[in-house]
């Protein structure tokens, strides 16, 4: 006949040596961690400024409307908004968009909707400035007013650690591009300016 195996379990040297173990690896891992949400939190700031931008772009040509980009707050505590021009009287030519104060929330209105993005969201990323303004024209979506001709309108995000920035730069033609600008830490994903 066969031998009965017994089962002993795991003795309290094992589970030691076990814990051990998992707390190395947790430790060595914890600087990657921190690391890629710091990088996470930037790119997703850059990213839902330059999706506003892009959507304020697009509904200025479809509504034949200029729409007006601020940005407001201050560097730690920032917001972006956009506004469209409102309707003119009955006859009258469009109005030019006035300037929004996105820190109000009943501000910033294109089509009705309220499109503006909030530093509450990106816990800790910080704006370079929050001067710039500028306008999408109606018929083409190009910046009609944007510091020096020919130069982009640029913000500078940065990560919550301070490590990294990333660059959002809107072109006269109103295209706008995220990118790291120059001596600073690459960014995979990122190109550089």
């Amino acid at each position: 006949m066969g031998r009965i195996r017994r089962n002993r379990g795991v003795t309290l040297l094992e589970l030691v040596v076990t814990l051990a173990v998992v707390a190395i690896l947790v430790a060595a891992a914890a600087p990657s961690f921190v690391d890629f949400f710091d990088r996470y939190r930037l790119r997703g700031a850059a990213d839902d400024a330059m999706s506003l931008i892009a959507n304020a772009r697009t509904a200025a040509v479809k509504n034949n409307r200029d729409i007006n980009i601020d940005f407001g707050g201050t560097t730690s505590n920032w917001c972006i908004g956009a506004n469209a021009a409102v309707d003119p009287a009955a006859g009258q030519p469009f109005l030019t968009a006035s300037a929004c104060d996105c820190t109000v929330a009943a501000e910033c209105l294109v089509d009705g909707q309220r499109l503006a993005v909030d530093q509450g969201k990106h816990e800790g990323v910080a704006v370079s400035t929050v001067a710039p303004s500028y306008t999408f024209n109606n018929k083409l979506g190009t910046v009609t007013s944007a510091g020096s001709i020919g130069a982009p309108a640029q913000v500078v995000f940065t990560s919550p650690s301070g490590k990294y920035d990333v660059a959002l730069q809107v072109s006269a033609l109103g295209q706008a591009r995220v990118c790291v600008p120059a001596n600073e830490p690459n960014m995979a994903g990122v190109s550089a300016c």
